[in-house]
Order: C-alpha cells, then sequence, then structure tokens
C-alpha cells in the first residue's frame, strides 16, 4: 500500500492585483442577492476561478464599500495568554451549584472541581452546601493525595477562593495564586468546560423517595465519582494519550522550575500598572465629577476593565455619558457608562479596519499606485 499524497496548494492562491479587485467588485455588484461571504468566495473560485481566502474576499468588499466593517477584539486579552505546558503544573478550580430532586422538594449542593489545565485531568472535588473556604480547601487535598501539590491554582475573584485561609493554605504548600478577573468565564474556561460537559452528561437528578439531604449529598459524590473516572478514561481531543495518562509523564525538575518563573513572570505582567495609569486616573475622575458612588467589587471591576479601553474611546465615552445624564439624572450610572464606552471602543475598532482594507483593497488607490509606477499608464482605464 502505498499513501496517498494530495498537492499542497500553500502559497499557490491568486495574486490580489488591479484586475482581480476590479473582478470581486464587479461580481458582487452584479449579485442580486445578499451577499453571503462563504457562497459568495465559492462563486468566484468557480465562475472566475479566483482562487481567494475569506479574509481577503472580505476585506477587499469593505475597501470598496460593499461590506460593512465589523471587528471582534476579544478583551481583556490577558486571560488568553495563560496556557498550560505540563501535567500537574496548574490546577483549575471553581465551584457550580447542582440540585437534587427528592420527591418535590429541591436540595442544592456546591460543587467545587479541581481539573488540571495541561490534561483535563479531573483530580478532585468537594461538596458542601454553599461555596466556602473549606470547600476549596478540601478539592485541592484530593489533588494532592493523588498528585501532589500543583505548581498553582487558577480560580475566579470569589470571597472564598480569595479568603485569608485559602491563601494561608497555599503559601504553606508553596503553591501559587494565580487568579482571573470577575465576570469572565473563559479566564478559568477548563472547570467551566468540565461542569459543562458534567451537567450535561448528569443530567436533572430526581429521587423518587422521601429522605434527608445527607442521602442526596451521598447520591451526589457517587454520581460525580462516576462521571470523572469515566472522563479521564476519554482522552482530550485528538490526543492518543487519555488524561490519566498524561498526568502519570514524568515531569523534570528544570521543566517544573521553568514553569514556576513562567506563572510568577505573568503575574508580575498583570500587575504592572504603570502603563494604564492614566485609564484609571481617569476613571477615577469620571466617578468624582458625577458623584458616583458604586460598591466596593463594582469599583474594582470597572477599574480593572478600563484598562483595555482605548484613551481616546474614554474621552469621547465621557463627553456622550455628560450629555446622556445632563437629559435624564437616572442614567448616571457605571453600567450605563460601560454600555456607551463598549459602542464608542466598538466603532473605534471598525473604523481602523476599515482604514487598514482601504490602503489594501480599494480599487481607486491600487490604480492611482499602479499610475504613479507607471507613469506610461497615466491615463490608462478599465
Amino acid at each position: 500500500m502505498k499513501p496517498y499524497v494530495t498537492e499542497d496548494h500553500r502559497g499557490k492562491s491568486t495574486k490580489v492585483s488591479i484586475d482581480v479587485v476590479r473582478q470581486v467588485v464587479e461580481a458582487a455588484k452584479a449579485s442580486k442577492k445578499r451577499l453571503r461571504l462563504k457562497s459568495f468566495v465559492k462563486t468566484l473560485r468557480q465562475d472566475l476561478n479566483l482562487d481567494l481566502s475569506r479574509k481577503t474576499v472580505e476585506q477587499i468588499l469593505i475597501a470598496n464599500n460593499l461590506r460593512k466593517a465589523r471587528t471582534r477584539k476579544k478583551r481583556p486579552r490577558f486571560y488568553q495568554s495563560l496556557k498550560q505546558r505540563i501535567p500537574g503544573g496548574l490546577l483549575s478550580l471553581d465551584g457550580s451549584e447542582f440540585v437534587v430532586w427528592i420527591n418535590d422538594h429541591a436540595v442544592k449542593f456546591n460543587v467545587e472541581l479541581a481539573v488540571d489545565v495541561g490534561t483535563f485531568c479531573h483530580t478532585g472535588f468537594s461538596i458542601d452546601a454553599s461555596e466556602t473556604a473549606n470547600a476549596v480547601i478540601g478539592a485541592i487535598k484530593q489533588h494532592q493525595l493523588k498528585w501532589g501539590n500543583p505548581l498553582g491554582v487558577i480560580f475566579d475573584h470569589g470571597s472564598a477562593n480569595m479568603s485569608e485561609k485559602v491563601s494561608k493554605y497555599l503559601d504553606e504548600h508553596g503553591i501559587e495564586s494565580v487568579a482571573v478577573g470577575p465576570s469572565n468565564p473563559k479566564g478559568n474556561g477548563t472547570d467551566e468546560g468540565a461542569f459543562s460537559q458534567m451537567k450535561r452528561i448528569l443530567g436533572e437528578i430526581r429521587l423518587d423517595a422521601s429522605s434527608s439531604d445527607s442521602l442526596a449529598k451521598g447520591v451526589l459524590e457517587t454520581l460525580i465519582q462516576v462521571y470523572i473516572q469515566m472522563r479521564n478514561k476519554q482522552p482530550l481531543h485528538e490526543q492518543a494519550v487519555t488524561p490519566v495518562q498524561n498526568m502519570q509523564c514524568p515531569v523534570s525538575d528544570k521543566q517544573e522550575e521553568t514553569e514556576r518563573q513562567r506563572i510568577a513572570a505573568h503575574k508580575a505582567m498583570r500587575n504592572h500598572d504603570n502603563v494604564n495609569q492614566p485609564k484609571i486616573d481617569r476613571m477615577n475622575a469620571i466617578i468624582a465629577h458625577h458623584n458616583l458612588n458604586p460598591e466596593p467589587l463594582a469599583l474594582k471591576r470597572a477599574l480593572d476593565c478600563i484598562c483595555h479601553y482605548d484613551l481616546t474611546a474614554i474621552a469621547d465615552a465621557e463627553k456622550a455619558f455628560l450629555k446622556a445624564v445632563n437629559r435624564d439624572g437616572n442614567r448616571k450610572t457605571l453600567p450605563y457608562f460601560f454600555g456607551i464606552l463598549r459602542n464608542v471602543q466598538q466603532q473605534i475598532d471598525d473604523a481602523r479596519y476599515q482604514d487598514y482594507c482601504n490602503k489594501r483593497y480599494n480599487q481607486q488607490a491600487m490604480l492611482e499606485t499602479e499610475r504613479y509606477i507607471n507613469p506610461a499608464n497615466k491615463y490608462s482605464t478599465y
């Protein structure tokens, strides 16, 4: 048997010349239906033999005012930069509410789940009536019994996670605390994904019997234990080994120290606020000028979020906010200001993208450039 070889077309796509741009523009104008980018790219490839990527076609349409520029920038970017490279290095920890129905009586529990970020291995859990420091420590202890101390633990800004008791426990065992920002599920996506799969598999838990809360807790513990055992036996994505097998891979002292330094450097980078200080000062000035009195958590969240917007957008949003509150005093709130700021920043991002596309693929600009390079074609037209 000989392997089936397919031709690699990388580097062989159509060059974007003035003629290519003209054909794309004419095809778009000739279309009588609303342009659907995926089908339009397919039409260009079949009818005009133009092998262009979807992104290139979109930029050509934007540059020639045939499509509206719309950017999708994820903020904050910090939470996407944390990536695990070794098993047992970073432990994801989060809590979620589970409900066990006994006849018509709903018993609610908070489940703290520990998941290794690098391998997606579910390593421990703890069940309590609510999210407490003891529940957080209990899930970490289960991980430690089988896998030892992780290098760091990532969790959100919950009161239990940030409590003095948890901080003291982590310091005693030499574990770094890597807290993600508030109201940002993607920052701790490992545990969010684990809970999503768990709840989808377990479904609604109902017991047709009259019993105490302890029975409901025991049933929930059994179900979670079964899920964890089964999940750890299934490879993640396209990996050949299971999470448990991956966790058993030996890690050298050098790898461990490198990962420890990377986590420390990541935390130091996040705490470096010198660049964002003007934005924080602007936010404090807005709060003081409008006599806003946010709660401590809301104020902290506002100061964290303002760092991820442009100073230009903040200034324009402040002007719009001032006009809005002069018309209606009920609008004088932080959520209303950030709603304006989000829209202003979106407009700025879209305008930048529009300008970028114009410089690259605008039909008239490309023609002027060619006339400048080739004076002989000064009076040439299409």
